[in-house]
């Protein structure tokens, strides 16, 4: 679970720093949601890969 932690925080970060891009851009906030939606998506592929690649074990 070490992994998906990792995708959700580098995740994070990127949908923090696009979300600022986008409210500077056009003005609206309702891009705030992008930080949580990126986050998800840096942990799926974590979720996705098969068992046998797993190098934690």
């Amino acid at each position: 679970m070490d992994k998906v932690r990792q995708g959700l925080l580098l995740g994070a970060i990127v949908g923090f720093f696009l979300a600022l891009f986008m409210i500077n851009y056009s003005g609206r906030w309702w891009w705030i949601i992008m930080i949580p939606l990126v986050a998800i998506m840096g942990a799926a592929p974590q979720y996705l890969r098969p068992k046998d690649m797993d190098d934690d074990e």
